[in-house]
């Protein structure tokens, strides 16, 4: 039997639900309507009023059913760290997740128009998968995100109050974690998180590049006590 195929996926926390989420090996699953995008599941348009009501109907109805996980292909963005790691005081962790489970959001510059009788013409499994579709498209200006996606059905994620989560096991295998330049997480404070798994996960910090504008791995250890 073949070894399973992983990806090398990226996790933007800040330093406090980082260090919960590496102490508790789990992440939080994210909900339709609390992403920080109104056009989620609205990449179909239609001139249509009715139309655009359905549309509208039909994200509230997913809203209920999925939930997302969301990563990127590489923890080098600034912009990733200032908006989604409390300007660069958070942690980044890295994650190999089998690749079958993931999706890379389609980024598009304009909607989609939503023809209606080619629809109605459609299969019931062509119809589920052009409404999943919508599940993985944004808008271009976030094309910096790299965004790759686990879709998930909050029936089967873990509730805590308003909010859901998946144990790490169910996620992939945690490989890095990566402390932000402006952050003052110390190697003790994570290798007590870690705990028995410390040896088996690299941490390491990083810094504002020389020559670039990207974040990348700072290699004077002398500098993170």
């Amino acid at each position: 039997m073949g070894r399973m195929s992983t990806r090398r996926v990226y996790h933007f926390c800040n330093e406090e639900f980082g260090l919960q989420n590496i102490e508790k090996s789990r992440l939080k699953v994210a909900t339709i309507l609390d992403l920080n995008d109104p056009f989620e599941l609205l990449a179909y348009s239609s001139p249509d009023r009715d139309i655009r009501g359905h549309i509208k109907k039909f994200k509230e109805s997913a809203a209920k059913q999925f939930g997302f996980i969301c990563f990127s292909k590489s923890f080098r963005s600034p912009v990733q760290w200032g908006h989604y790691a409390n300007k660069h005081r958070g942690v980044c962790l890295g994650f190999d997740v089998p690749a079958s489970k993931v999706t890379d959001v389609e980024y598009r510059f304009g909607r989609i128009d939503f023809d209606i009788p080619r629809y109605i013409d459609m299969a019931k499994q062509q119809r589920f998968d052009t409404m999943h579709k919508l599940l993985l498209i944004k808008h271009s200006q976030w094309r910096y995100e790299k965004e790759v996606r686990r879709i998930l059905l909050l029936s089967e994620s873990e509730k805590e109050g308003d909010l859901y989560f998946r144990d790490f096991s169910d996620i992939g295998e945690l490989k890095q974690v990566i402390v932000g330049c402006n952050s003052k997480i110390t190697q003790p404070q994570l290798s007590e998180k870690l705990g028995p798994r410390s040896s088996g996960v690299e941490c390491f910090k990083v810094r504002t590049a020389f020559k670039s504008f990207q974040i990348v791995r700072n290699k004077d250890k002398s500098l993170w006590p």
